[in-house]
């Protein structure tokens, strides 16, 4: 017996997201029934965040009030300040591959994309042409930092879900002086006006003002937890400091003061550890650098790393807060200038893939610097030229500096690009020719 196909026609988007808020209640149920001891408060808080905000897409939706698509880096602080509910088109498809056994990322393998097209773009398209998404109003387009991401857009305007939605694309500047980040600042006071006139929404610098104070704070209390990361032993478990931080910066409602007393909890945890001197690890570590952004697989990265070496990631791309400064909110062409700057300069993957190659060169230099890695680790995630291309340029600081360096080539997105497996034996060669041993089995 055949599978009976869903008519398309008939799907709004809300469908898919009741199935992730039945999931993330059947999750956060399942966390509840622990002893006390095994529970962990952070987790919770943060799965409960994201189950709140697929619950007010629902209602959003339902009750016509403005919707966004838009991408990280694309100043989500604006959107709320303005009560546009605003969600990222990968976000939960790429949060439940892990639940569902990769179930999208199969049905991915078929649409008529190349294989070798970042699989973030084909989640993307994917997720448009079968109305996995609750739809928007408006789609806040993103120019960077690759060319796949004109794709998307392109293919959004072709769909039968998405075509009759507005778009505006803001178009980043190359350089990163003074006059790069008016351009992009006149541009977002622009796409703002554009809102007004699109939605119906209405803007106010000082809503919008205290969504940035609050977003502020929560990269200062980042800043924090970074510094604790470069104690010995890291007082928290490779990637977890992004995988927390990431979301409630850029793809949970912006400025939401749930998000910044969840950075808070994992301040004290950090420096709770910090205090004690205890960690994950606690002898024989080997501190990892990761420039580039996390997988999804870095659990399982994470675990084999511990068991197998004693050893730890303590920095990567995406966890990386030193380039975010804070926003200066006293007036309204200080703030837009601010916020050009953060979304062109300071995201990572943004930051590292647009314009100058002195970028990556610094941050890798800076990240050595301070948190002293034993080794570094590229991804090398497929389907960006510029990895590609970035790679002479970091064997040259790696050998200059006098740390070992292992390219891999791997799809962030998708752990079945370059098996676990593979990964995990390229690194074990690696490490061993490198003078480190293995745990005993």
């Amino acid at each position: 017996m055949t599978e009976a196909k869903t008519d398309l026609s008939k799907l709004d988007g809300t469908e898919r997201t009741q199935e992730y808020v039945d999931r993330l209640n059947g999750i956060l149920a399942q966390m509840a029934q622990a002893p006390a001891e095994q529970r962990n408060p952070i987790l919770e808080a943060l799965i409960g965040l994201f189950r709140d905000w697929n619950m007010d897409k629902i209602k959003t939706r339902r009750e016509g009030r403005p919707i966004a698509v838009t991408w990280y880096g694309n100043a989500p602080e604006i959107l709320n300040g303005m009560g546009i509910l605003n969600y990222n088109p990968v976000v939960d498809l790429m949060m439940h591959l892990g639940f569902t056994n990769y179930a999208d990322a199969y049905k991915c393998d078929s649409f008529p994309l190349d294989g070798n097209v970042c699989s973030l773009i084909r989640y993307a398209i994917y997720a448009v042409q079968n109305r996995l998404l609750v739809k928007p109003n408006v789609i806040i387009a993103m120019g960077e930092p690759c060319d796949g991401e004109l794709m998307v857009h392109q293919a959004m305007k072709e769909s039968d879900f998405f075509g009759d939605v507005p778009i505006y694309q803001i178009d980043p500047s190359y350089g990163h002086d003074k006059k790069d980040f008016e351009y992009v600042g006149r541009q977002l006071k622009e796409m703002a006006h554009w809102l007004e006139k699109v939605t119906g929404a209405k803007y106010d610098f000082k809503r919008v003002a205290a969504v940035v104070d609050e977003t502020n704070e929560q990269y200062r209390i980042w800043k924090e937890i970074n510094e604790c990361m470069k104690a010995s032993p890291a007082p928290l478990p490779g990637f977890t400091v992004p995988e927390v931080m990431w979301p409630l910066t850029q793809h949970l409602p912006a400025g939401n003061p749930r998000c910044t007393a969840v950075a808070r909890m994992l301040l004290g945890a950090a420096q709770e550890n910090v205090k004690k001197h205890v960690g994950p690890i606690m002898k024989n570590e080997i501190r990892i650098v990761w420039p580039d952004l996390d997988p999804l697989w870095n659990g399982a990265l994470t675990e084999w790393l511990a068991k197998k070496w004693n050893a730890t990631v303590v920095m990567t791309d995406q966890q990386y807060s030193k380039p975010y400064e804070v926003i200066d909110t006293s007036n309204e062409d200080a703030m837009f200038y601010g916020l050009a700057r953060r979304a062109v300069f300071e995201v990572p993957m943004i930051r590292q893939g647009r314009g100058f190659v002195d970028v990556l060169i610094d941050d890798l230099t800076d990240m050595i610097n301070e948190y002293h890695p034993d080794v570094v680790i590229a991804p090398g995630h497929m389907g960006h030229k510029d990895k590609a291309g970035n790679t002479q340029f970091l064997k040259k600081v790696c050998r200059d500096m006098g740390v070992p360096l292992l390219n891999l080539t791997t799809s962030l997105f998708d752990e079945r690009y370059t098996p676990l497996e593979k990964v995990e034996n390229d690194i074990s060669n690696f490490l061993s020719v490198n003078g480190f041993k293995p745990n005993p089995d």
